[in-house]
């Protein structure tokens, strides 16, 4: 019956288009657009973006024996089952709360739990609602942060960590929750891998023929929150990355506190230093710069390498 609704005005509007002179015909499909298509697509973007904004692909794996990595459910708030990985590393001093970004799961994340093992640090990745294994779907900025502080609590109350010796970190969406939960935590750091300023200057950029600034539900406002973060920041971005350009970095170290560090690396958004091929055939993604961006990381946090139980890929 709908499809029968929006035939009757379609077949009217093409035998206006064909009773117009050919001059104004395009002038006439243009004026159609801005009152009738456009007007659906930005209801349509109002109504949907939080399927566009947290999207997790692909299957979610066990993980590999050899890491050592016990598989944990924790149950948030309001009843959701967020699934997460716990790396426990020997004679660990720090621990990592990790933050991934979009379009991924935890199983996705070897590359950077090798470099966690090299670093000799502990670390927990949680798939948020919606993600891999967890129950649910984000619909809301609240609920993701209700993820985020979900796994800080099974840090702190369950794992008994002092909050002191845990790292905070986010890469790209997920510094944004990484921000939040830093916010008034006297924690040893926080990593801010890249990440936007906030998420209604990247939608400018990459929608800017839609009127964002009404349009968006979520603002995930970084730089602005960075402001209440006490801890040493640390920044770490590509100066090829065309996806949240290096200009985010720059702001964010500059609305930091400090002591506050900024870490340039190579590749495209989809590189990192923990990686070991090179993502979308970008050839940036350079072992050296990798090496060196690491090294320069753990200086920072105090860390030294851990090798006696890393195993290179």
């Amino acid at each position: 019956m709908l499809t029968g609704i929006m035939f009757i005005p379609c077949v009217v509007i093409e035998q206006y288009i064909h009773s117009v002179s050919d001059m104004n015909k395009d002038f006439t499909i243009v004026i159609l657009f801005v009152l009738l298509v456009y007007p659906l697509l930005v209801v349509a973007a109002k109504h949907t973006q939080s399927y566009a904004i947290f999207q997790s692909r692909g299957a979610s794996f066990t993980p590999p024996k050899r890491l050592a990595i016990d598989e944990a459910v924790l149950t948030t708030p309001d009843g959701e089952r967020l699934h997460a990985w716990w790396l426990q590393t020997k004679d660990a001093k720090r621990t990592v709360l990790y933050f991934q970004g979009n379009g991924t799961n935890v199983s996705h994340k070897i590359p950077r739990l090798k470099t966690f093992r090299k670093m000799g640090i502990n670390a927990l990745l949680i798939d948020y609602r919606g993600y891999g294994k967890s129950t649910g779907r984000v619909k809301n900025e609240v609920e993701i942060y209700t993820d985020g502080l979900t796994a800080w609590n099974f840090l702190t109350a369950e794992k008994g960590i002092d909050p002191e010796d845990i790292i905070i970190w986010g890469r790209s969406l997920g510094g944004g929750v990484a921000t939040e939960i830093a916010r008034f935590k006297d924690i040893a750091a926080l990593v801010l891998e890249s990440t936007f300023y906030s998420l209604d200057e990247i939608a400018k950029r990459q929608y800017w023929f839609l009127p964002t600034t009404w349009l968006l539900n979520f603002h995930f406002e970084n730089g602005r929150k960075l402001k209440q973060v006490t801890a040493p920041v640390v920044i770490i971005h590509s100066v090829e990355d065309d996806y949240i350009p290096f200009l985010h970095a720059d702001r964010l170290f500059e609305a930091a506190s400090v002591p506050k560090y900024i870490i340039a690396t190579t590749g495209s958004h989809w590189d990192s230093f923990d990686h070991h091929w090179t993502a979308f055939g970008s050839g940036s993604n350079r072992p050296g710069d990798r090496e060196a961006s690491l090294s320069k990381l753990m200086e920072i946090l105090s860390l030294e390498q851990h090798y006696g139980t890393y195993h290179p890929p």
